[in-house]
């Protein structure tokens, strides 16, 4: 896996019920070069600003990214946790120089850690693991990111993976076993720390 040029932050905000919300796009531009996808559905999140690796690819530079990321996108405050686990899905094109590295953090239900019926500056839906799947296959521009399968997808059944819901939770994971079946080698669910010390080489940490 190549060095990352971008790293991502995204916010799996998990409900009562054990559903996933996710929020409507307006931004018109992309990490692609002129690729929009506007009006899709997408975690809350958005690209990290610090661009030292070392000083980026921290515990606490994430957590406090996500938090700005997430009350910039729907003007709500959510408190991530101490030791919260992480998803990786890379997207790269070498042709296109881009190398982006995407971390989903879950954000555990109400109401310590958001508050779930706070309006939110955005559109936003709440989905399990089949509605997600549906909403994948609406038209371009009212569709999951990307639509099913791609990194979106997958960051969003891999919060799901941490729903109160046990169905949910399976559900999530028969899908993603579908789509990418070694997900839990090449993509990583695990600790923050856990995942910098088995890509200590690829970025150059040691």
């Amino acid at each position: 896996m190549a060095q990352p040029k971008t790293i991502g932050i995204f916010a799996g905000l998990m409900t009562s019920t054990g559903k996933l919300r996710l929020q409507r796009r307006i931004e018109q531009g992309s990490i692609i070069p002129g690729k929009s996808y506007e009006g899709d559905y997408e975690l809350p999140g958005g690209r990290v600003g610090e661009k030292d690796l070392k000083k980026a690819l921290t515990l606490e530079v994430l957590k406090n990214e996500l938090i700005l990321r997430v009350e910039r996108d729907l003007g709500i405050a959510v408190r991530p946790h101490i030791l919260p686990p992480v998803y990786l899905a890379v997207f790269e094109d070498r042709a296109k120089d881009i190398c982006d590295w995407a971390f989903m953090m879950p954000v555990p239900p109400p109401p310590f850690y958001w508050d779930e019926n706070a309006p939110t500056a955005r559109t936003t839906v709440d989905v399990n693991p089949q509605e997600l799947y549906d909403l994948a296959q609406r038209p371009k521009g009212e569709q999951l990111l990307s639509g099913w399968g791609k990194r979106m997808c997958r960051l969003s059944l891999g919060a799901l993976l941490n729903s109160s819901s046990s169905d949910y939770q399976l559900e999530a994971r028969k899908y993603l076993d579908e789509i990418r079946p070694d997900w839990q080698i090449t993509e990583y669910f695990g600790t923050f720390d856990w995942v910098l010390t088995h890509f200590e080489k690829e970025l150059g940490f040691r």
